[in-house]
C-alpha cells in the first residue's frame, strides 16, 4: 500500500481534478468528506465519459471519435462542474489488513489500476495494481 492520501472533496471542480491527476501522474483519486471517509472515486475515464456523453462506449472504434474541437469545448465546459456530478460513488474499498492476493485479484478482475485502502472507514492509502503484483512476485521468488 502506498500511503499517498492525495484526494479531493466532492465540491472540487473537474478542472482541479485534471490538474491534480496530471501533476501527480495518476489515473484516478478518491473523493473524501471532511473526515477523510471515502465517498467516491473520480478517474480519467469518468472525466472522458462526462466530456463525451453518448460516445464513450464507442471509443474503441476511431470512427466514433467526435471532432477534437468539440471534445475540447465540452471538456472546458465541464471543468467548472463539481466532482460530485461525475464521480463514481459505489467504490470498492480495501481494508488495511486485506491480503495482497485479495487486493491484487480485485483490482485485476475489475480493471482498476488503483484502489482506496481504509482503516475504520478512513482513507489511509492506495493499493496499486502493478506494485502489488511486483510484491507478490518478489515474495514468491524469495520462497
Amino acid at each position: 500500500m502506498d500511503r499517498d492520501l492525495t484526494s479531493v472533496t466532492p465540491e472540487r471542480t473537474i478542472g482541479e481534478v485534471i490538474e491534480i491527476l496530471a501533476r501527480h501522474r495518476l489515473t484516478g483519486i478518491p473523493v473524501v468528506d471532511g473526515d477523510l471517509r471515502v465517498v467516491g472515486f473520480i478517474s480519467e475515464k469518468d472525466i472522458v465519459r462526462a466530456a463525451l456523453p453518448g460516445y464513450f462506449d464507442y471509443l474503441q472504434d476511431a470512427s466514433f471519435i467526435p471532432d477534437f474541437g468539440q471534445f475540447q469545448a465540452r471538456l472546458h465546459q465541464i471543468s467548472r462542474h463539481k466532482v460530485s456530478e461525475y464521480m463514481t460513488d459505489d467504490v470498492d474499498l480495501f481494508e488495511e489488513d486485506d491480503s495482497d492476493f485479495t487486493v491484487a485479484m480485485t483490482l485485476v478482475q475489475h480493471g482498476y489500476i488503483r484502489g482506496p485502502v481504509v482503516k475504520d472507514g478512513i482513507l489511509v492509502g492506495m493499493a496499486n495494481r502493478s506494485a502489488l503484483l511486483e510484491r507478490i512476485l518478489t515474495e514468491t521468488e524469495g520462497s
